[in-house]
């Protein structure tokens, strides 16, 4: 019995951190849209995420991608299962963008001050685009291609910039966060 994108995607807890993330993205465009002349506008060294980018790379980048590259072997079932995709698609194009800004992570700084680093983030954006793209032309053997281009990608960089470091649903050691109370 095949399992529907959806829900690998719902198991593998993809939303959970989606809501805070796309806020991130769509205030900075915001700002980055706002008008300002430019001697007023801030710098893209002086952007910091509020999560590390190893937490982006695993919260984000990770748990969209792996629905992208089962729905290969499974097969999106019904049209909410491609719009699923799409969306995860979607999530790694923007992750690849956020990945160019430097988090709260000890070796954020010196990772998106390295021009490789740079060329890798954008690597990994457009394979998020043309995941995009393969998934709404509902074509396997593009989404193949895609995903096997993101596999690419997200191996050159572990092997460049984190080799020893945990990925695939391990975040490591996080900083302490404050309890957040709900009222």
């Amino acid at each position: 019995m095949q399992r529907s994108v959806a829900t690998f995607a719902r198991k593998l807890g993809v939303t959970q951190k989606v809501p805070s993330v796309c806020a991130l993205v769509l205030s900075s465009m915001l700002v980055a849209c706002s008008g300002a002349d430019e001697s007023s506008a801030p710098a893209a060294t002086e952007v910091v995420l509020p999560v590390s980018l190893n937490e982006v790379m695993v919260a984000l980048i990770n748990k969209a991608a792996d629905p992208i590259w089962a729905a290969v072997w499974a097969g999106p079932q019904s049209d909410h299962d491609w719009r699923e995709l799409e969306h995860l698609a979607y999530q790694v194009e923007l992750g690849g963008a956020l990945l160019k800004y430097p988090g709260t992570g000890p070796l954020d700084q010196a990772w998106t001050s390295n021009p490789d680093w740079q060329q890798l983030a954008e690597q990994l954006s457009q394979d998020g685009k043309r995941a995009v793209n393969a998934v709404r032309s509902r074509n396997m053997d593009l989404m193949e291609r895609a995903g096997g281009q993101l596999v690419d990608t997200c191996e050159a960089c572990h092997r460049a910039f984190k080799p020893d470091l945990p990925t695939m649903d391990m975040f490591g050691e996080l900083p302490a966060r404050p309890p957040v109370s709900i009222p």
